[in-house]
């Protein structure tokens, strides 16, 4: 595919995935307000932020139009600007796109981190009501802001960058560079000899960037693989709560294996390029275009994962075929309402009590 066939790609993935977007995040938090919505307390809040994030993300995406190509050992991340504003304010808004993807890393780590310890230490549970999930979104928010400020001001715009980049917009997209900017990942800078030499500057910004990777999926394995665990061998739970939990479960699992191919083994890739000299091009765009479909596809992993969302949905679409299931599975079951039951307490997963019936 020839290098300027990619911003026809882009300029179609772009406003794709933005109405993918607002259509499926609507519909979640449609269902999320719901009074038959399963999902109560300090994880309701956080589908909330991700679904509000989320479409921020789309509407990022569509403004700033970005590309990305591999050249001259250099990782550039393109703007092509929409409104002729400062040099400086210019500067800055590239890394509202690099903010993005840092707050899609951590807030993956916040859902995981509280659904393992309303698994598995339901003590702490409070630790994330009341105020104390506003401290967690200030965290989350420090480190997606200490990335755009990495991005912005530790890989700055010298005069090899900027020849490179007016090479690579002028001869690979027939782009005016006055409406373009970028962000250059470089970590080597070349002497008159050829000889490369680290940037200590990039260096300690790619070392950043790598601390919050690998802080976001340290936190997703390893809650991730103990949250399984606990639901598979824990028997206090009611049939309803371990239900509930296991479709969260799912859901959160799917909805990290999504980002693994579409964001963090790409990106990983692509801030590893530079280093070992890979020229690719305009190849990476591949990225553009995962990054611009990711948040319209993502929540629709909730609303076909959770049970209750999807009865709704498919009872919008087509509710006689629902009404037969229903009816079909109420007939072939027996009543089990003139048992005798015991309740018993038991935490459910949003930190409430729940009761679970023993025959």
């Amino acid at each position: 595919m020839a290098d300027r066939e990619w911003i026809v790609v882009t300029d179609t993935a772009g406003p794709v995935g933005f109405c993918l977007s607002i259509i499926s995040n609507t519909t979640l938090l449609f269902l999320i307000f719901s009074r038959s919505s399963p999902i109560k307390g300090p994880y309701k809040k956080m589908l909330i932020v991700l679904c509000i994030f989320t479409v921020f993300y789309s509407f990022v995406e569509i403004m700033l139009q970005p590309l990305i190509h591999l050249y001259d050992d250099t990782l550039f991340l393109i703007q092509r600007k929409r409104f002729d504003l400062s040099k400086t304010i210019t500067r800055l808004i590239p890394t509202t796109y690099c903010w993005c993807y840092a707050m899609s890393f951590c807030l993956f780590a916040l859902q995981f981190l509280y659904r393992y310890v309303a698994v598995c230490k339901p003590q702490y549970v409070g630790y994330f009501a009341g105020c104390y999930f506003y401290y967690w979104l200030a965290l989350i928010l420090s480190l997606a802001t200490s990335w755009g400020l990495t991005a912005a001001f530790m890989f700055p715009q010298t005069n090899r960058t900027t020849e490179s980049f007016l090479y690579v917009i002028e001869t690979s997209y027939d782009l005016d560079p006055y409406w373009a900017d970028y962000v250059a990942y470089k970590y080597f800078d070349t002497d008159e000899n050829h000889v490369r030499h680290i940037n200590v500057l990039s260096f300690f910004g790619v070392l950043q960037h790598g601390l919050v990777i690998s802080l976001s999926f340290g936190t997703l394995f390893y809650c991730g693989v103990q949250t399984y665990v606990n639901i598979k061998k824990h028997t206090g739970m009611s049939e309803k709560t371990r239900s509930l939990q296991l479709q969260l479960f799912r859901a959160l699992v799917a909805q990290t294996c999504l980002p693994m191919f579409m964001m963090y083994i790409p990106i990983g890739f692509m801030f590893s390029c530079p280093y070992f000299d890979l020229q690719l091009g305009a190849v990476t765009n591949y990225q553009t275009v995962m990054a611009q479909l990711y948040p319209g596809i993502d929540p629709f992993v909730v609303l076909f994962l959770i049970d209750a969302y999807r009865r709704t949905i498919l009872n919008s679409i087509c509710p006689r075929f629902l009404h037969k299931k229903v009816l079909h599975k109420t007939i072939s079951q027996p009543d089990v309402s003139m048992f005798s039951v015991s309740v018993k307490p038991s935490i459910s997963s949003n930190g409430l009590t729940s009761t679970s019936r023993m025959s």
